[in-house]
């Protein structure tokens, strides 16, 4: 049974999407708003919480809660997604478009990050990702393939995710990453769509197994102004 606080913030993200509820307009105060859904403020609090948390809507002190432009894409960076994933929860149509794919070896500073020499070698992937005709998300991605051994441009052109885990029955477990903004490169300057923008927002990204072990490092760029990064901080 869906929780009340669920249903009041699946109806108000709803509305936010399909346009009821503008950008820079204002919502109901608590109170009026428990009293349209027949709830108590508590609940109408903690699904406005959500909300926030997801960047649909800012609270302000003393005032009601204004709901924030709708065209920024939501990642979480406490979660591994992949942009299919990413396409049912924001009900939008990002298409992977593969630039590259081949096999790589002997590259100092991939083989200084896995801790190998010259012998071993990695599948190295670039795509860049695209939504309504504009290149929001560029990626090059190496997997060690001692683990991975084998990819071709169908599997990464879909979910390469997909693939590892229910194809090869991999546990796919963490990732630690480091995030720049920066000057952006050649490369990304001609995947993606930056407009007058010349910087990057740059993910770095290490993936882990459950039993430790490093199986992926690459480098995500994004548009800046197009997508939100979210985490929870606990004290």
């Amino acid at each position: 049974m869906q929780r009340k606080y669920k249903k009041v913030y699946l109806d108000i993200k709803g509305k936010i999407i399909d346009g009821t509820f503008k950008s820079g307009e204002f919502l109901k105060s608590e109170m009026e708003l428990a009293k349209s859904y027949s709830y108590s403020k508590d609940t109408i609090r903690k699904a406005l919480s959500m909300l926030e948390f997801d960047g649909y809507i800012q609270k302000i002190k003393g005032k009601n809660s204004r709901v924030l432009e709708y065209g920024r894409f939501k990642n979480s960076l406490s979660n591994l997604q992949t942009s299919q994933e990413l396409n049912k929860i924001e009900k939008i149509d990002i298409k992977t478009n593969v630039i590259s794919l081949y096999v790589v070896q002997g590259e100092e500073e991939i083989m200084e990050i896995f801790g190998v020499d010259e012998k071993i070698d990695f599948y190295k992937v670039v795509r860049n990702r695209v939504l309504d005709g504009e290149s929001l998300e560029y990626e090059v991605a190496y997997f060690d393939r001692r683990i991975v051994r084998f990819l071709n441009r169908e599997i990464v052109q879909n979910s390469i995710y997909n693939y590892l885990e229910n194809e090869l029955q991999l546990k796919i477990s963490h990732s630690r990453r480091e995030i720049k903004f920066r000057n952006a490169t050649c490369h990304e300057k001609k995947y993606l769509d930056l407009g007058d923008y010349n910087m990057v927002v740059s993910i770095e990204n290490y993936v882990y197994l459950s039993n430790g072990t490093l199986f992926q490092y690459g480098i995500t760029s994004y548009k800046p102004d197009k997508f939100v990064f979210s985490t929870m901080a606990k004290r």
